[in-house]
């Protein structure tokens, strides 16, 4: 309804007249009457191709009848989503266009289900008659920005000629429309009439418009958007400044190298702008960089991000000067702790025995120390360095070291660097018998970052002899050590490995029972889902003459299992649209004074809500919607970290939901961005399988306040467990937060 008032214009565009379609048999008989009515009669547990044959009629009665059906009839995501497919077939359909396209429109931007939007979103953009006009209401609408900027996509991939006034409109920003519409109605305000809807601009959604017309623009335009700067009311204009950074490079203007140099040396420039501009020197420079990459690369972290040192590094490796790498071989375990990874990243595919030798002696000097009790900044450096050289051997292929990398995993006392050697080991000997034995020694031993590693790559070795192992370990207390043998009995694709399945997944809920319900359908292409007994019921009757379903034959299953996925999808607690599967799960909130900062209006002239607040109100009621058994914890960060529960996870009983809710309900905001330390302490727990993190800024305080560093050390800790890890950025475009989302298949959200 919101956005009905938006496309009143299309009663005055004349219907295009479009070739009737091939109806159905079932259609061309039966009228739209009967099959409504059966339809209404079965509900969910209708043919949905009925929903399709409604569709091929293709007639304003058709249309309508969707709708009702799609409102009153249809409570699964799957019927639903049918309904929304069929919506399409009546794109240039005369007087069925309209409320068809209209109800796409509506699903699209009000729709709590994403599978809805999505599907929504991409049958407008099937529609070629009006479809890429309802897009384009969408994107300059005010619905949720993350539907606005897929509706821009769509757009964008419809694109053509007539739409360049469009995308210079979307790229100029709102501001200059709403000056001409308040000129317009200047003395025809009406005081009761409802508030105008404010269209906001949105990073992604300009960065769109401008790729779009940036072909078209002048090269002082160009080399002006380059440099343009934020200021008040214009902000996250680095994006804009990267596109016509490239733009410029695509056109060969000679003004590039010099424009790239003042980029580069811009220290408040954003890193990912400053490592392109650095990309662009190197491309043009060569070798005659290299001496400039290493003294920059080995400058102070305080003034050299680590994002664009990687990046520096990184160009040294790919350019393999003789003279450079003989400099850098000199250099190695000089200097502080982030200029030696700095050498041994810009060192990576140099090949030199005596070399590997040396860092393998430095790596067992290195492992001496054991790991403290408490947490401690410097120690965590130094095995940072311990790390990076461990899995700079296991990929140097030389196997001379392998004496050192086997002393490394008898005597070293750190979970992190026994696992990096397990890895490591792995990659040097690979099909050695032996090596081999004492991987099936590891998988069954009492420290579980090891365990998990070694049964990771048991099951990478596709040896059937290993079913037992990871069969047994599946009764392993450790969920992360379940889900590791759970993926090597999927990729053995072993008879046996189904029983072991089925056995273990009666103990199971939450996270780890879905996960357990897509191993056995990739085995046997059952359709059973999550219900444990059910699949117990199969095996005990099927499981004596088991043998697993062919890639193949699996493959022409997946329509049908989706279509059981959605049609079983019930309403499950969701945190700013995150649906949370787990019954396990930490939520970090920020709670640094710039969260009492306020969110973006729905409308003109209105003031937004705090930050705080919004996230509080969603916070307890998702907490209200967490299933009984669920277990969770609430950290909450600024200049430090509190937590509701110092023991961890509980269950979120009556009680717990309670005393949550009133923990949430007291918080306040102030302080700073501490989101290293507020990460870090989540990971102590090892029962959590899922972390959900809102912040609405940079990390600014806490032992590690870089980006990508922190980017780094989750990675490094979440390599064997795999949490997933949801993120939601309010009021801007936070990478740190878009990257520990997308490295642990996770969701990322954003809401301003």
């Amino acid at each position: 309804m919101m956005f009905r008032a938006l496309v009143l214009s299309l009663a005055l565009l004349a219907p295009l007249s479009f070739p009737p379609s091939t109806i159905g048999p079932r259609a061309a008989r039966a009228d739209v009457a009967t099959i409504v009515a059966e339809l209404k009669k079965s509900r969910d547990e209708a043919d949905p191709k009925l929903i399709a044959e409604l569709g091929l009629v293709r007639t304003r009665e058709a249309a309508l009848a969707l709708i009702e059906l799609y409102e009153s009839a249809f409570g699964s995501i799957y019927m639903r989503r049918e309904v929304v497919k069929a919506l399409g077939n009546f794109d240039g359909i005369g007087d069925a266009e309209q409320p068809a396209l209209q109800r796409l429109t509506d699903v699209a931007t009000t729709s709590e289900e994403q599978e809805l939007r999505t599907m929504a979103l991409a049958t407008l953009g099937n529609c070629t008659h009006l479809g890429k006009h309802f897009l384009k209401t969408i994107v300059e609408s005010g619905a949720q920005d993350d539907v606005r900027e897929r509706a821009m996509e769509r757009v964008v991939r419809m694109a053509s000629a007539e739409d360049k006034e469009f995308f210079e409109r979307v790229f100029n920003g709102p501001a200059a429309a709403a000056s001409k519409e308040k000129d317009k109605d200047k003395g025809k305000k009406d005081k009761d009439a409802e508030p105008a809807r404010a269209v906001h601009t949105v990073k992604a959604i300009r960065e769109l418009a401008f790729e779009q017309v940036a072909q078209g623009l002048a090269l002082p335009r160009l080399f002006e958007l380059a440099r343009e700067k934020e200021r008040d009311n214009v902000t996250e204009l680095w994006g804009i400044r990267k596109l016509a950074l490239l733009e410029i490079e695509r056109r060969g203007d000679k003004g590039l190298r010099d424009l790239a140099e003042t980029i580069y040396d811009d220290k408040t420039e954003r890193d990912a702008v400053r490592v392109e501009a650095i990309r662009i020197l190197v491309a043009a420079e060569g070798a005659k960089l290299a001496a400039r990459l290493v003294d920059e690369g080995r400058g102070n972290e305080d003034v050299m991000p680590e994002l664009l040192r990687e990046a520096l590094a990184d160009h040294i490796a790919a350019l393999r000067d003789d003279a450079t790498d003989k400099k850098l071989v000199k250099m190695l375990g000089k200097g502080k702790l982030y200029e030696q990874r700095f050498v041994l990243r810009a060192l990576k595919g140099y090949r030199d025995e005596k070399l590997m030798k040396t860092l393998a002696k430095e790596v067992l000097d290195g492992i001496k120390k054991a790991p403290p009790k408490a947490n401690d900044p410097e120690y965590n450096t130094q095995r940072d360095l311990v790390l990076a050289t461990i899995a700079m051997l296991g990929a140097s292929g030389d196997k001379a070291i392998e004496p050192e990398l086997s002393t490394v995993l008898r005597t070293g006392k750190d979970p992190l660097v026994l696992s990096a050697a397990v890895d490591a080991l792995t990659s040097l000997r690979k099909g050695d018998a032996a090596w081999t034995k004492e991987l099936e020694t590891l998988a069954g031993g009492p420290e579980v970052e090891v365990r998990n590693a070694a049964l990771m790559q048991l099951g990478k070795l596709g040896d059937k002899k290993h079913v037992p192992i990871l069969a047994a370990a599946l009764g392993s207390p450790d969920w992360s050590t379940r889900y590791a043998a759970l993926d090597g009995l999927v990729a053995l694709r072993a008879p046996e490995s189904a029983g072991a399945l089925v056995e273990a997944m009666q103990k199971e809920s939450g996270l780890m029972l879905a996960r357990y319900a897509e191993a056995l359908w990739k085995l046997s292409g059952k359709p059973f889902r999550t219900s444990a007994q059910a699949w117990k019921a199969w095996w005990d009757k099927e499981g004596a003459g088991f043998q697993p379903i062919s890639l193949a034959d699996l493959s022409k299953l997946e329509a049908e299992e989706e279509m059981r996925r959605l049609k079983a999808t019930t309403k499950t607690a969701q945190f700013f649209g995150i649906r949370i599967l787990s019954h396990r799960v930490v939520f970090i909130i920020d709670v640094s004074g710039s969260m009492n900062e306020m969110l973006r209006s729905e409308y003109v002239g209105k003031q937004g809500k705090p930050r705080i607040e919004v996230a509080k109100t969603e916070l307890q009621r998702c907490i209200d919607s967490l299933e009984p058994e669920s277990l969770f914890n609430i950290l909450v960060f600024s200049s430090d970290v509190d937590s509701w529960l110092d023991g961890g996870l509980t269950k979120s009983g009556t009680t717990g939901r309670e005393d949550a809710k009133k923990f949430v309900g007291t918080l306040g905001a102030a302080g700073g961005t501490n989101l290293y330390d507020a990460l870090r302490t989540a990971f102590t727990d090892k029962d959590v399988d899922t972390i959900i993190v809102l912040s609405d800024g940079e990390p600014s305080v806490g032992e590690i306040t870089d980006p990508q560093v922190i980017r780094q050390r989750v990675a490094l800790w979440n390599q064997h467990r795999r949490i997933v890890i949801h993120t939601v950025a309010v009021g801007g475009t936070f990478q740190v937060l878009e990257w520990i989302a997308a490295d642990s298949g996770g969701t990322h959200r954003k809401f301003q």
